[in-house]
């Protein structure tokens, strides 16, 4: 800024001189914004989105409500005992399935059995090639992969003898329970898990925040809409959100 050439005392008067005719300025001509104009209602509008929705919707606001809830869902997954990754070879009967039908399925069980007893069995890849075989496919012969614990999600009768599986290569007997006969070959494990909600609290909301941000975000848009003929778009917000902090 250029340094004035006046004394201190006629600098004075003249910024004296500048605010009186502002004010006269102001009150002979008062603004009268438009508030029809586009740029004013979008700079409003963010002020109070600013103000009312942001402090709302930020990763410390998720309640431990909530939070708790979504662990109560998953609990298996914070506390479980060993689990066993395993491939299986499945036969399904069913309790409904006639004595016929359920003969021959006992009978491709255990000559299912007896096959893999003959060979060398690395993993689920070798039980999944088996059921690919259509010699054994047309019998009705099926392949999962999946993680077993005692009681799921196979049944009990299963989950006991696959919790004997240690190492690559082991492979159960024939199992037998109401929903038909089970070979399982070992492929992995959990070890047993038992994480409270306070250890994974600080998880849960990081994993959870977005989609909470999100429904939290359009919530409280509808409600500040309500009793105002205004179109929202809540989809727009959230766009921008995530760079407004955490």
């Amino acid at each position: 800024m250029a340094r004035s050439e006046s004394t201190p005392r006629e600098a004075l008067s003249e910024l004296i001189s500048l605010h009186a005719l502002a004010e006269r300025a102001h009150h002979e001509t008062p603004f009268r914004p438009d508030w029809l104009d586009p740029e004013l209602r979008s700079a409003l509008a963010e002020r109070l989105i600013e103000r009312e929705v942001w402090p709302q919707v930020q990763q410390d606001s998720v309640p431990d409500q909530e939070l708790r809830a979504i662990y109560q869902k998953a609990i298996d997954a914070f506390v479980h005992p060993r689990l066993v990754d395993a491939g299986f070879l499945v036969v399904y009967t069913g309790a409904p399935m006639k004595p016929g039908p359920r003969a021959e399925r006992e009978a491709t069980a255990k000559a299912l059995a007896a096959m893999v007893a003959s060979r060398i069995v690395h993993g689920p890849e070798d039980f999944e090639a088996i059921a690919k075989d259509p010699v054994w496919s047309g019998r009705l012969v099926t392949f999962r992969r999946t993680v077993q614990g005692p009681d799921q999600p196979f049944s009990a009768e299963v989950g006991a003898a696959v919790l004997k599986l240690k190492a690559p290569g082991d492979v159960t007997p024939l199992i037998q329970d109401p929903d038909g006969f089970f070979l399982a070959t070992y492929a992995g494990e959990k070890p047993p898990v038992n994480q409270s909600f306070a250890e994974v609290r600080a998880e849960l909301r990081q994993r959870y925040y977005e989609r909470w941000r999100v429904q939290r975000t359009e919530q409280l848009t509808r409600e500040m809409a309500k009793g105002h003929r205004v179109e929202i778009h809540p989809q727009l917000l959230n766009q921008n959100a995530p760079e407004r902090g955490s």
